[in-house]
């Protein structure tokens, strides 16, 4: 007996039918795969300006404490230094706050997360400041402990100390400048004075006073 299949009307519509669903199934998980990766890409943007928004918003915290730290404890204090030096004078310095460069230390974690070329240009100045820190409380401890003696306006160590400190300036001057002016680069913020006040200075003039400093400490070892 020999079988001959016939579709009918009737299959022939649930034919089509199935086809039809099958395809709207095909059509709507293509189109819900388009819509999860869309979100997935939007959710990473929005992680990514996120993250970017952090890092410049950290940026900018670190560039106007050191522009502060600029405009407060080196800015004029070089020629400060030089009257009290012409004078014969002795200068008189306070302890150092303990909340000094706190953006700094409280965001030492984050550093990593900058371009290397801001990093490399942001630890160098700290590192100057704290070596001027250092200076400083050197001074004043040899300052006390000299306190009423008859030879201290002579003191060679406390001598040796002012002038290392008033050489320091110079250096710690020039490592704000450019620390100040890669994190704007970085930032968007312009660098430009009165609002970012280091950059008033003159790098040049800064350059060649910190290498005469450094030559004359090369000869005098």
């Amino acid at each position: 007996m020999q079988f001959e299949a016939k579709l009918t009307l009737d299959g022939l519509m649930t034919l089509a039918a199935g086809i039809i669903a099958f395809s709207a199934v095909i059509i709507q998980i293509r189109a819900s795969s388009k819509q999860l990766r869309e979100q997935m890409r939007t959710q990473r943007d929005a992680e990514r300006e996120e993250q970017e928004r952090q890092k410049k918003a950290v940026a900018r915290a670190i560039l106007f404490e050191i522009d502060d730290f600029y405009r407060y404890h080196v800015r004029g204090v070089r020629g400060y230094l030089e009257e009290i030096a012409r004078k014969g004078g002795l200068l008189e310095v306070v302890r150092i706050a303990p909340s000094m460069l706190a953006v700094y230390r409280g965001n030492t974690s984050r550093l990593g997360e900058l371009p290397d070329e801001v990093v490399e240009v942001v630890v160098h100045f700290y590192s100057k400041a704290q070596q001027f820190f250092a200076l400083r409380e050197d001074y004043k401890g040899e300052r006390e402990r000299h306190a009423g003696s008859a030879d201290h306006p002579n003191n060679r160590k406390e001598r040796t100390l002012f002038s290392h400190l008033r050489d320091s300036l110079p250096g710690l001057a020039r490592a704000a400048y450019i620390a100040c002016e890669r994190l704007c680069g970085f930032t968007g913020v312009e660098f430009k004075s009165p609002r970012i006040a280091i950059a008033g200075e003159d790098i040049a003039a800064l350059n060649r006073e910190t290498e005469r400093i450094e030559h004359e400490e090369v000869h005098r070892i």
